[in-house]
């Protein structure tokens, strides 16, 4: 394998890189349709992953915390059928079948009974108003654990039962992951010869709105007890202000922000003086406009470039040592590498890291340009700096056999750097943030052509796109008045050849902006 440390330069810059969200979106559709799946012809359920679940089918392939839940002789109709393991570890979802005696009413106040009787507390349980499906949420007060178990009538006298679990303190982390694993299988992936297995969820929530379980008495669930992160600056932020003469004299105002592209549901909302300035602004600029990912044509062109050309595999294109660690790691997770094989290396890179940032909660969907977006007020105009196309072409440029290689190195070893990174990002300590996307520079195991490719991917990637898009944001200043609202990738603001260094450069004062409130 490769030496790593310019791929780690390679990962962490791409949370920064805008064409990682738009294509995240993408590269997660395309996954999905590769999910681990397990099939139980016998009683027609058959469930499907994304693809950072590892299904679980027998006792032989369980980790030893899991085998309890498999019988020792596990045969094609034994419970359960089989269990997710979230590519976290931290997370797992189990589908089962069972036949009912009576109807639920009657099925569910045994299994609650079954629930307590383990020493587990329920902290809410409600039934559906027509009685065709219930939601019991539980909790392990002693072991830190917490259950969400869903159960639905099916046809043939069976009921089909879904659970997820994960521990209290990540429970909040995983909990759209775990609405999201639910709303697949329930709508798209079990299925029965009889009909009306299709949608034995389906518009479950609405019919769980206000409902309760009568006669079942329900505990206080405990908050869980999670430490908050201590910002040595709170007053510090990610948000600059550029200021010159001519800017002053034609009432333009410019702000730059430092984005990331994915996130959590808590990243939000932004500090007071971030969304003020959002609010107030007459144009929002991004890297890349995120609406352009739902454009066919964008979405054609970029399933067009990330594939190899025809009558071509991964082989053809990469040593077999590489293939052979990708498949690997591919198997490691639950998915058949062989479906990836006409793919092109970058993209392949770009699948690992999103895979990556999801299994530790970091998903596009809770990123900067996501948020953005969808406060953006009507009135106001999107602006892009660079084009999906180009960042595809940056992507395109490089070294295919080297990044995939540091890719899947960073894949397995890289979760510790990540979440350093983004603590760094949320507290805005712009020295430690700095320091670890440029660490690499101060590494002296390097060797000479080592070096010289690193030098190669930061030009590339940083420093020629940095000056474009200064050039870019220099013209605000004699172009239509108005405030604009620049988002770009963190990294590209930070070290001397940053956006921020470059309009200094270009005689305007870029000034940090501190929170008060």
């Amino acid at each position: 394998m490769c030496p790593e440390k310019p791929g780690r330069f390679l990962q962490k810059f791409s949370f920064f890189l805008c064409f990682f969200f738009a294509a995240s979106h993408w590269v997660q559709a395309q996954a999905i349709n590769t999910s681990s799946i397990y099939r139980n012809d016998s009683i027609g359920v058959r469930g499907a992953f994304a693809p950072e679940w590892n299904v679980i089918t027998n006792r032989m392939q369980a980790p030893d915390e899991l085998k309890p839940n498999f019988p020792e002789n596990k045969g094609p109709n034994d419970s359960p059928l089989f269990i997710g393991m979230h590519a976290s570890g931290q997370l797992f979802m189990r589908l089962l079948s069972e036949t009912y005696f009576d109807d639920l009413k009657a099925y569910t106040n045994i299994l609650v009974e079954g629930i307590r009787g383990q020493g587990l507390e329920i902290s809410t349980a409600r039934m559906a108003v027509d009685n065709s499906a219930v939601e019991i949420d539980y909790h392990h007060p002693q072991l830190g654990l917490r259950f969400r178990e869903r159960v639905s009538l099916l046809p043939d006298s069976q009921l089909i039962r879904m659970a997820a679990w994960s521990s209290e303190l990540t429970w909040n982390t995983y909990e759209a992951v775990i609405e999201d694993a639910f709303n697949e299988v329930e709508l798209k992936d079990v299925i029965n010869a009889a009909s009306g297995w299709q949608s034995v969820w389906k518009e479950l929530e609405p019919r769980l709105e206000n409902a309760s379980l009568e006669g079942v008495v329900l505990a206080q669930i405990a908050a869980p007890v999670q430490a908050q992160q201590a910002c040595t600056d709170p007053a510090s932020s990610m948000l600059w202000r550029v200021d010159s003469p001519g800017l002053v004299e034609t009432g333009t105002e410019i702000y730059l922000f430092g984005s990331i592209h994915v996130g959590k549901a808590e990243f939000y909302p932004l500090a007071e003086e971030i969304e003020e300035v959002f609010q107030a602004s007459d144009y929002v600029v991004f890297e890349v406009d995120p609406s352009s990912v739902s454009d066919p044509s964008v979405l054609m062109d970029m399933q067009t470039r990330g594939m190899l050309p025809q009558g071509q595999t991964l082989s053809d294109v990469i040593s077999a040592e590489v293939v052979d660690e990708f498949r690997r790691v591919m198997g490691n997770i639950g998915m058949p590498a062989d479906n990836f094989m006409g793919m092109q290396p970058w993209f392949l890179t770009l699948m690992l890291s999103s895979l990556q940032l999801n299994a530790l909660g970091y998903l596009p969907q809770y990123g900067l340009e996501s948020y953005f977006l969808g406060k953006k007020a009507a009135d106001v105009e999107i602006l892009e700096l660079e084009s999906i196309q180009q960042q595809i072409g940056f992507l395109e440029a490089l070294n295919a056999e080297t990044y995939l290689a540091y890719t899947i190195n960073s894949f397995e070893t890289g979760n510790e750097e990540i979440e350093a990174l983004i603590d760094a990002w949320v507290c805005a300590e712009k020295g430690p943030l700095q320091d670890i996307l440029f660490a690499d520079f101060e590494n002296e195991e390097m060797s000479p052509s080592e070096k010289a490719e690193f030098e190669d991917l930061m030009d590339a990637l940083y420093t020629q796109r940095n000056i474009d898009m200064a050039d870019k944001i220099a013209e605000y200043a004699s172009a239509d008045q108005g405030k604009y609202f620049v988002v770009v990738g963190s990294a590209h603001l930070l070290g001397e050849e940053s956006i921020v260094e470059l309009l200094k450069q270009r005689r305007f004062q870029v000034t940090p902006v501190s929170l008060t409130r």
